[in-house]
């Protein structure tokens, strides 16, 4: 939970109000993450179980398309915003002109497109709810400036407060009900839509920009720097994407759905944990521009502590597929069974790509790592549509692949910004690597143990806590070995701000 916090930023023995500042944000950012991913898992698979493959197929198909048009809308403009030094109020009105321009002129294109891209996946039927889902571009951009002000500031408890309010509101309240009720898929258009509505609505409220429309600015850096981080996206996304893009082509809405879902199960946890500590990182690295080495222990220290509680997790799952789908979707999902493992062994790999990001992005080097992605598309869409032609379980394996690929392609780029070595990287990793093979020996070994013994949800949930408490004992015994000196020393400043309990452990870990 103190990933976020540079060690020594401020050269002394206590944290810099800086540091206090991102440890607090990332408090707030860890507690409401959590419980919106705790709400979204409960929730998902009592919708997955209600609406079953197919629905999740075609709202995949929906997000294929506004997934690309938000980034376009946003321009990377709102990462400039937290970026930026300095912003003046004509900054704010130029950025907000800018994004709801766009996304008016998207939701336009899309709703004229959705026939073309409703015919390319074989389903026309998917037209009218591309044509509403639509509305979510202009909904989206609504937001995007006053919840980059709201990031900017780190005041994370009020956007995570806003998150999980609204979540449970449009899910719990409409979703859920109009799913049991058998409204299928229109239970998913409508829940997504009310909550992108209270969303945008509630982050504005919280700031009160000004909605006067401009289209010139007082810095012109804004949508220059903007324009690397959308290229570097745009690339991301085509990465994060294609695999689904060519399911559902070649092989149907229904494995697109089985995909989706095994997907989004794993990807929720991981990209919970790693969103949540890029948007505390993102305005921590801008204020670090001129300490390089500062920016190299923060690297170097979120990278093996978050691998430390990521990769013994995934591997955990990865070596009990069958387990983990019929205790959380049952037998109707049993064809994502061949998915599991290797899209699981791909959450940890991606989780370390994406720390490279905020990095180079805060540090002013936004279009850095465009290249390496531009690399890791190409390959994807190679290695995809062949793999596509043989079954959806060798696209799942491409897809890990492709991940391991990027992630040693980014590692790179970020460390050469602040002289990280080869050697640092793999210190940063070898205790994770051993705590993964731990939990994924463990939990191997006692799902076949229990297996006789009872159901898969209660033998899903035994193994998990076993496991769990496998990895804890070892990081206990251990942690100061299995830790890099970059964590312990983070470690060591945060300990002074948390539960008496909680930094009495960490004393232990953390000592040299």
């Amino acid at each position: 939970m103190s990933s976020g916090v540079p060690p020594n930023v401020s050269g002394k023995g206590e944290p810099s109000g800086l540091a206090r500042r991102s440890l607090g944000a990332l408090k707030w950012n860890y507690l409401g993450t959590g419980i919106k991913v705790l709400s979204q898992l409960v929730i998902g698979i009592a919708l997955a179980r209600l609406l079953g493959p197919e629905p999740f197929g075609l709202i995949a198909i929906a997000w294929l398309i506004l997934g690309l048009g938000s980034l376009i809308a946003d321009s990377g403009l709102s990462v400039a915003l937290i970026q930026k030094p300095h912003i003046t109020p004509r900054d704010i009105r130029y950025v907000f002109s800018l994004q709801m321009l766009a996304g008016m002129l998207l939701t336009l294109l899309a709703m004229a497109l959705a026939p073309v891209i409703a015919a390319f996946f074989g389903r026309p039927d998917a037209t009218i709810i591309l044509r509403w889902m639509s509305l979510l571009f202009v909904m989206q951009a609504f937001g995007q400036t006053a919840s980059a002000l709201l990031r900017r500031d780190l005041d994370h408890k009020r956007v995570q407060l806003i998150q999980v309010a609204t979540y449970l509101v449009a899910y719990l309240l409409l979703g859920l009900p109009l799913a049991y009720y058998g409204h299928g898929v229109w239970a998913l258009v409508i829940a997504q839509l009310t909550q992108t509505a209270l969303y945008a609505l509630a982050t504005y409220l919280s700031v009160r920009h000004s909605l006067k429309p401009t289209l010139r600015a007082d810095q012109s850096g804004l949508f220059r720097f903007g324009s690397k981080v959308l290229g570097s996206n745009l690339t991301s996304w085509g990465i994060s994407n294609f695999d689904s893009a060519i399911i559902g082509r070649m092989l149907g809405v229904t494995e697109l759905g089985l995909y989706n879902r095994s997907m989004n199960l794993l990807s929720a946890p991981m990209n919970a944990i790693v969103s949540t500590l890029q948007g505390v990182l993102l305005p921590l690295y801008s204020r670090l521009q001129h300490r390089p080495e500062a920016a190299r222990d923060t690297y170097l220290a979120t990278l093996c502590l978050m691998s430390a509680v990521l990769a013994p997790a995934f591997s955990a799952v990865a070596v009990m597929p069958e387990t983990t789908v019929l205790a959380v979707y049952g037998a109707a999902w049993h064809s994502a069974f061949v998915l599991i493992a290797p899209l699981a062994l791909a959450m940890p790999v991606n989780a370390a790509l994406a720390l490279g990001g905020p990095m180079m992005q805060g540090l002013g080097h936004a279009g850095l790592e465009a290249a390496s992605q531009g690399i890791g598309f190409v390959v994807l869409v190679v290695a995809v549509i062949v793999a596509a032609s043989f079954s959806l379980q060798a696209v799942a394996w491409v897809v890990l692949a492709v991940y391991c690929l990027r992630a040693w392609l980014v590692m790179r780029l970020a460390a050469g910004l602040v002289s990280i070595t080869a050697s640092a990287i793999l210190r940063a990793l070898a205790g994770p690597v051993v705590l993964a093979l731990l939990a994924a020996l463990s939990s191997w070994l006692l799902d076949a143990w229990l297996a006789p013994l009872f159901a898969p949800g209660v033998r899903f949930v035994l193994v998990i806590t076993l496991s769990a408490l496998l990895i804890l004992a070892a990081l206990l015994i251990g942690g100061h070995r299995l830790l890099c000196a970059e964590a312990r020393s983070l470690l060591s400043q945060v300990r002074p701000h948390l539960p008496p309990r909680l930094g009495g452990m960490l004393a232990h870990w953390s000592r040299a």
